[in-house]
């Protein structure tokens, strides 16, 4: 199994959160996707994860 860590995390939901985006404001888009989530907590993450893959991952779980 892939080793889940908050990056894992916050890269998948950004991902997500781009697809379908696109034109001159792609990378300033970007920018704040990542500045938005890279500072909720790890809680929270792991439900937005949760949402998107529809697994059941906790925080207990995520490596350092």
């Amino acid at each position: 199994m892939t080793h889940i860590t908050r990056d894992v995390l916050i890269k998948t939901i950004v991902a997500d959160q781009m697809v379908g985006c696109g034109g001159t404001d792609y990378f300033q888009n970007l920018k704040s996707a990542y500045h938005r989530w890279e500072h909720q907590s790890s809680d929270v993450l792991c439900r937005k994860y949760n949402e998107l893959k529809n697994c059941n991952i906790s925080v207990e779980i995520l490596e350092p």
